[in-house]
C-alpha cells in the first residue's frame, strides 16, 4: 500500500523523525519516511537487537489488551497510538473478540493520526484524534472520542512505549491521576516503559543521545517506578511488573534459555493495573517524583 499524500497533513516533505514513525520502520513498516528510516538504521546499527525490542513490545500490547478483553473490556483508548499496524492493530485484535468494542486512538503526530483515520476508513466504531498526553484534558475532553466511547463504562487505557516521552517536569502521576478519575472503577491501565539497558557502550550512548535529541527527549525510568506509576491508577495485577516479554507470554513465546536470555536485556518494563472503589485513595501518588534518567 501507498499512502496517498491526502495522509500527510499539510503537504510538502518530512524532514525530521517522530518517536512513533521510528518505531514502525524498526517493525518494518513501509509507511514511513526517511528521516525515520534514517534514525531507525541507527539505532539498529548501534544495537542490532532493537527490532526485536519494538516487535517485543507490539506483542506485549497485544497480550495486554487480549487480557483487558477477557476481563470485559469493550473500549479501548490508546494514547500514544503511533502508526496503527495494517495487521495485528489493536482495534483488529478487538474485534475479533466482539465486533462491537469501540476504539479511540491519540496521537501527537497529526501524520500518524491522518494514517489511522484512513486505515479506519471512516468506521463507526473508532476514532483518531491529535491530542496531548501531557495536557489529558484535551484527551478527557475531545468531542471526537466522546462520540466514540462512554467515559461511564469501564475503558482499557493503553499507554505503549510513550511514557518514557514524558518528563518529570511534566508530572506523570498528575497526567495519570487526571486520566484515571474520567473513567469508572473497573477500567484498565497498561503501560510499557522503556528503561537504561544494564549497559552501553559509547556508540549506544551516543545513538540513545542523538534519538532523544532528534525526536523527543527521553526519561528513563525504574522497575520500582513504573510500579509506582501503575498504582496511581490501582491494584497492579498479576504478574506485577516485568520485563516485556514476561508479562503472560504465550505458549512457545519463550522457548528454551537462549530465548529467555535475549528477553532478559529488553530494556523496558510493563504492567496492567485495574482501578478499583478505593484506588483513588488507597493509590493516590500525585505528588510523587516520578523519578528517572533524561536521556540528553
Amino acid at each position: 500500500m501507498t499512502w496517498p499524500e491526502s495522509v500527510v497533513p499539510g503537504g510538502g516533505g518530512i524532514h525530521e523523525p517522530v518517536p512513533s514513525r521510528v518505531y514502525a520502520a524498526l517493525l518494518g513498516d513501509a509507511h514511513t519516511f526517511a528521516p525515520d528510516r534514517s534514525m531507525a538504521a541507527d539505532l539498529l546499527a548501534a544495537e542490532p537487537e532493537a527490532r526485536y525490542w519494538a516487535r517485543a513490545n507490539r506483542a506485549f500490547l497485544s497480550r495486554a489488551v487480549r487480557y483487558a478483553l477477557d476481563a470485559g473490556a469493550r473500549q479501548i483508548l490508546d494514547i500514544g497510538c503511533g502508526l496503527p499496524a495494517t495487521r495485528g492493530s489493536l482495534h483488529e485484535i478487538a474485534w475479533r473478540v466482539d465486533s462491537q468494542t469501540r476504539i479511540g486512538y491519540v496521537d501527537i503526530d497529526p501524520v500518524a493520526v491522518a494514517h489511522a483515520r484512513y486505515l479506519l476508513e471512516e468506521d463507526k466504531r473508532a476514532v483518531a484524534v491529535v491530542a496531548d498526553l501531557r495536557d489529558p484534558d484535551t484527551v478527557v475532553g475531545h468531542p471526537e472520542l466522546a462520540a466514540v466511547l462512554d467515559w461511564t463504562q469501564p475503558i482499557a487505557v493503553v499507554l505503549g512505549a510513550v511514557l518514557h516521552f514524558v518528563s518529570n517536569s511534566d508530572d506523570p502521576t498528575s497526567i495519570l491521576a487526571r486520566l484515571r478519575d474520567s473513567v469508572p472503577d473497573g477500567s484498565w491501565l497498561v503501560i510499557s516503559h522503556a528503561s537504561a539497558p544494564s549497559a552501553m557502550t559509547p556508540e549506544q550512548v551516543r545513538v540513545a543521545r542523538e534519538y532523544s535529541e532528534r525526536t523527543a527527549p527521553l526519561t528513563l525510568r525504574s522497575r520500582q517506578q513504573v510500579t509506582e506509576l501503575l498504582g496511581v491508577w490501582g491494584e497492579v495485577v498479576e504478574p506485577g511488573v516485568c520485563g516485556v516479554a514476561f508479562w503472560r507470554p504465550e505458549p512457545g513465546e519463550l522457548d528454551g534459555p537462549a530465548e529467555v536470555e535475549k528477553a532478559s536485556r529488553i530494556p523496558g518494563w510493563v504492567g496492567v493495573a485495574v482501578k478499583g472503589a478505593d484506588a483513588a485513595s488507597a493509590a493516590d501518588l500525585s505528588g510523587l517524583d516520578g523519578g528517572g534518567r533524561d536521556v540528553g
